[in-house]
């Protein structure tokens, strides 16, 4: 249909009752539009049963998991969820029922991260764990969601490991009820940064806009005749990437490392029913 309002009153006009209920008119008044950068399409390296591909005994499920790529089809996030719980339960049930480490090595592992993180515990914080909350979601927004731009990008980059290197300084918690807060704004600063390197990384091998995101590019495609061509034109996509996945490692002295590996084909199984049967009753689907 022409208009918005024209497709949504035909589509769900229970829509426009629900604002009209609450004393706005959507059909004559303008209604603020806030986009949210909802979905992680991408995420860590899994297996078929959706076990982490370099930490075993790491379930990663749902928009976590790398399953979840550009062309995700709408809904499946729920679905991905559902199915990999049942699978990782099935697989877990069938591979992993005895302990999956030794007591000594478990209290060997405590007792290290115990040591790593009592300096931290230690220094009462220079600043309160929202206020870097808040910092590190502002940067992610800014420049990590819909619209991106490389310029932005090198500068959130070093925004992004200062703050993380703040924390490290700075300590964590002053009181233990803001610990776990604390410690969770370590462990997302961290990531936080992992990613926007991702993201620059992509933008500077050339990959353009694609998938819900445009990359901003004075030289690029005007995206409406109404908007400044200087603010508003972006790179075209590079479909020669579509053939390309995107793998980011980070080390335990925070390198960074990216790199663009082949996509793997859509595997072609010639499995019939009685021969796959048999092979869940014998337990040959969770491997030797």
């Amino acid at each position: 249909l022409e208009t918005p309002i024209a497709r949504l009153r035909q589509m769900n006009p229970g829509a426009i009752g629900l604002y009209r209920d609450h004393g706005i008119d959507i059909e004559s008044e303008p209604l603020e539009v806030a986009v949210c950068a909802q979905h992680n399409n991408g995420g860590l390296a899994g297996n078929l049963w959706w076990e982490s591909a370099n930490i075993r005994h790491l379930f990663p499920v749902g928009e976590v998991n790398g399953s979840h790529g550009v062309y995700r089809p709408g809904g499946s996030a729920l679905n991905s969820g559902q199915v990999g719980g049942f699978r990782v339960a099935d697989y877990i049930a069938a591979r992993y029922g005895g302990w999956s480490a030794a007591p000594q090595g478990f209290r060997s592992a405590a007792e290290s991260a115990v040591r790593e993180l009592a300096p931290l515990l230690a220094r009462p914080p220079a600043t309160d764990w929202r206020s870097e909350r808040e910092a590190l979601q502002t940067r992610m927004s800014r420049a990590a969601a819909h619209i991106r731009a490389k310029a932005e990008l090198d500068r959130v980059v070093n925004e992004a490991w200062e703050q993380w290197r703040r924390l490290e300084r700075a300590g964590c918690a002053g009181d233990l009820a803001d610990l776990r807060a604390a410690l969770n704004n370590r462990q997302l600063c961290f990531a936080h940064a992992v990613y926007l390197e991702s993201i620059r990384f992509a933008i500077a091998s050339g990959v353009g806009s694609r998938g819900s995101c445009i990359v901003l590019d004075p030289q690029g495609v005007r995206a409406h005749a109404k908007l400044d061509p200087a603010a508003w034109s972006f790179a075209p996509e590079n479909q020669a990437f579509r053939e390309q996945v995107l793998e980011t490692a980070a080390g335990r002295d925070g390198q960074v490392v990216s790199r663009w590996v082949p996509r793997r084909p859509m595997p072609c199984g010639d499995a019939w029913f009685e021969t796959a049967w048999a092979a869940y009753r014998k337990g040959e689907i969770y491997g030797p």
